[in-house]
């Protein structure tokens, strides 16, 4: 990067490890990533419910984000992680910001989440931070008979197929 970019000479290229950052504390106003974070989470069998050890690594990433983050500076994540999947990652109270999201493309989404450092989370992100880890509740049932029907009936010759 650094030959191919030669002709703007203020640009620097650092290699390190996203879970353990070398750049001092509050040394960015502006972190964007795209795609970077969903690495962490490709080997997860079920988006719904993230194993510990995925969600670990995401929160050490985020953490170390958080950290190098100046305050009133500002976190873009670009990824194609629906906010159902992704918002309980970045709504963590210890990382010290407020979290707003946006769909953009036509028929295939991705999201733009905006995380400002020292703006509190609104309470309902909050909530949903706080669910992270947490087993899901029970579903509804999806199906209750009431008390006047008759269990033996047959449902296939009532919808006569």
């Amino acid at each position: 990067m650094s030959s191919r970019y030669a002709h703007c000479p203020d640009l620097r290229w650092a290699v390190m490890d996203m879970r353990s950052l070398t750049f001092p504390d509050a040394s960015f106003d502006v972190v964007l990533e795209k795609g970077t974070l969903d690495v962490l989470l490709v080997e997860e069998t079920d988006p719904w419910h993230v194993s510990p050890r995925g969600a670990a690594a995401m929160h050490r990433v985020l953490a170390e984000v958080s950290r190098v983050l100046r305050p009133g500076g500002r976190f873009l994540s670009i990824t194609f992680a629906q906010p159902h999947f992704r918002i309980p990652h970045y709504a963590q109270e210890a990382f010290g910001w407020s979290l707003r999201h946006t769909a953009c493309g036509d028929t295939f989404h991705y999201f733009v989440y905006i995380m400002c450092k020292g703006q509190p989370l609104d309470p309902h992100h909050l909530a949903l931070g706080r669910q992270l880890g947490r087993p899901p509740p029970a579903p509804p049932p999806l199906f209750t008979m009431a008390e006047d029907e008759d269990e033996d009936e047959d449902f296939l010759h009532a919808i006569e197929l």
